[in-house]
């Protein structure tokens, strides 16, 4: 292995490891749009109560409150204080497809419940239930809030009416709604909340609007819950990945890791207004989407909580005066690439791949992978696992020319070592004019001193996007191959990556056979190397593993027909070298052996 593969390989690690270490992201920025952070925390009371500057639903009144009260939008949901649900009489509406099985709340026309029907939960629960979960227990999305200038009247402990007690959807019946209101005591204005749903779909469409308040301008303001729960046998990865995510229009995709979030400490997202605002784990996500034209999310604020793993979330958006109400989507599903791209507005990039600075070059690539693998498993009807190893082979296939150009590369640059070492001497007192003649030298043969490099470096954003991608596809997830259980999780025999550290090793060794000298650095190199790449990759997913594995043997061909490429090339250049050039060689080699014996003589 030569040294540039070496360093290759070196700086790819210390890419992966130490990236989040020396680089870690920028703390939030003092102040933002959004006021101070103690007015943003405004708890509904647990006796029900009305929050001061609310109406009593029972005494009545206008929906106001003191002029200089701050709107805040982060709340403690009353759902989940103990009591409030037990104490209001309420109903739960079930709403049924195909794909999911969703239920709300007439107590504040929330969603207490979302169960995905197609995919299985590995987590255990209680109650036996082996679907996806995406909301906790006691936990609940689209928690209402209408704010009026600097007034704000939570409806999540208020009890709505409904038009319908349940409701089932299948492509027969087509899209129907499930329409929720609720209207302020003592005045003529009601709060109207419709859920849109299609049988064929992970999206709801959520619409509402304030009859009876004339054309003043107000803002919505609902929830995301507090994170998603886990449905996964790793909890601790799926609790890592535990995210909230935004687009906004002017700072584009950002995360925040939950675990990020100390207990009370509130953040708020840079870069509004937002196309869309999420809250997702490594497989599944929750996720608010505005129109294309309209009104955008306003803003977006988590809370951490006590409890690990949980942050109160909650988001607003504008409602302009004379306007109808307001209207967003909510995708409440999988994180299937090419269906979160025909979201639009670039959902798909809710999971992000790589860092910040590497996502420019690694997200089309993305697009292009996943296309791909999608085709093969689908047109040609192979299962993912033999998707995975014809794809490391193709991989293999088209990136055999670099590495065939990379070798020839080398090899001119190895012809000219000789007239190379002779500037170096005529000219080691002079810098400058040593450099003049090393070009004029690259020049006159046709060198180019980085064409044995680049060659190597172009497939390096292909392997980070693979690595990226093989890790958090839920296409793999919980799909069986051979002896491995799932795709998704580490091969619980250790087979596969025993395999990829072999074959790192062999592909190591056949690299160095025809070098005239190897760097016993180098040497070492070639046994620590599979070892690091065996100990770093056993815990990684098995489908990952299974692609890298797949392509080192695919390679191993390739390397032995580049290595008798190598050694006629050098044999060819010996042959091809003055008389007089290969008696001092000889000659030299011949001092070398005596030198040798000799000390072996003393010894």
């Amino acid at each position: 292995m030569e040294k540039r593969v070496v360093l290759a390989v070196v700086l790819t690690i210390a890419v992966i490891f130490l990236t989040n270490i020396l680089f870690p992201p920028p703390p939030a920025p003092p102040g933002s749009a959004i006021a101070d952070a103690d007015s943003l925390l405004q708890d509904d009371s647990p006796s029900g109560e009305p929050l001061q500057g609310e109406t009593d639903a029972e005494t009545g009144g206008q929906v106001s409150g003191p002029e200089d009260r701050a709107a805040g939008i982060v709340e403690t949901d009353p759902g989940r204080l103990p009591g409030v649900v037990d104490a209001i009489d309420h109903d739960t509406i079930v709403v049924r497809s195909d794909r999911y099985e969703l239920r709300f709340t007439t107590l504040g026309a929330r969603m207490v419940g979302a169960r995905l029907l197609g995919y299985e939960s590995y987590a255990p629960r209680e109650n036996g239930d082996d679907r996806v979960q995406l909301i906790r227990s006691g936990d609940s999305v689209f928690g209402w809030r209408v704010a009026v200038a600097g007034d704000t009247a939570s409806l999540s402990g208020r009890l709505f009416t409904v038009d319908r007690p349940g409701l089932t959807i299948d492509a027969r019946s087509g899209a129907d709604s499930l329409q929720m209101s609720y209207e302020f005591p003592g005045s003529q204005v009601r709060f109207v909340v419709v859920y849109h749903f299609r049988p064929d779909s992970y999206m709801v469409e959520v619409t509402g609007r304030l009859e009876g308040f004339g054309d003043q301008g107000w803002s919505v303001i609902t929830s995301l819950g507090s994170g998603l729960p886990t449905n996964e046998k790793d909890s601790k990865d799926d609790f890592t990945q535990l995210a909230l995510v935004t687009n906004g229009q002017a700072g584009g995709i950002e995360s925040l890791p939950v675990d990020k979030l100390e207990p009370g400490e509130i953040r708020t997202a840079e870069g509004g207004p937002f196309y869309w605002v999420a809250v997702k784990n490594k497989y599944f996500l929750i996720a608010l989407v505005a129109p294309e034209s309209g009104p955008r999310f306003g803003g977006l604020v988590a809370r951490g909580e006590q409890e690990e793993h949980v942050a109160a979330t909650a988001t607003s958006m504008p409602v302009p005066a004379g306007s109808a109400g307001f209207r967003f989507d909510a995708y409440i599903g999988p994180q299937e690439y090419r269906r979160l791209e025909a979201v639009g507005q670039d959902l798909e990039g809710v999971n992000p791949y790589g860092w910040s600075w590497l996502r420019p070059i690694i997200r089309p690539l993305v697009g292009i992978v996943m296309l791909i693998l999608g085709w093969m498993h689908e047109t040609l009807n192979l299962a993912y696992g033999w998707v995975l190893i014809l794809f490391g082979v193709m991989m293999r296939v088209v990136l055999f020319p670099l590495y065939q150009k990379s070798m020839r590369a080398q090899m001119a640059q190895m012809q000219v070592q000789p007239l190379m070492k002779e500037l170096q001497e005529k000219h080691k007192d002079d810098p400058q004019k040593l450099q003049t003649e090393m070009m004029k030298l690259y020049k006159e043969h046709g060198v180019n001193p980085l064409a044995g490099c680049l060659p190597m470096m172009l497939p390096m954003p292909i392997l980070f996007t693979l690595f990226f991608v093989f890790q958090g596809t839920i296409e793999f997830r919980g799909v069986p191959f051979l002896w491995l259980p799932d795709l998704s999780l580490k091969d619980p025999y250790y087979i596969i990556p025993l395999l990829m550290g072999v074959s790192m090793f062999l592909l190591s060794w056949i690299g160095q056979r025809g070098m005239d000298q190897v760097n016993p650095q180098m040497k070492m190199m070639t046994y620590v190397l599979p070892v690091v790449f065996t100990v770093m990759f056993a815990g990684f997913p098995s489908g990952l593993n299974l692609y890298y594995t797949t392509s080192n043997i695919a390679s191993l061909p390739q390397q032995l027909y580049l290595s008798k490429e190598r050694q006629a090339a050098r044999a060819k250049m010996a042959s091809a070298a003055p008389r007089s050039d290969r008696k001092e060689s000889k000659g030299r080699r011949a001092g070398i052996d005596r030198s040798r014996k000799g000390d072996r003589g003393k010894r």
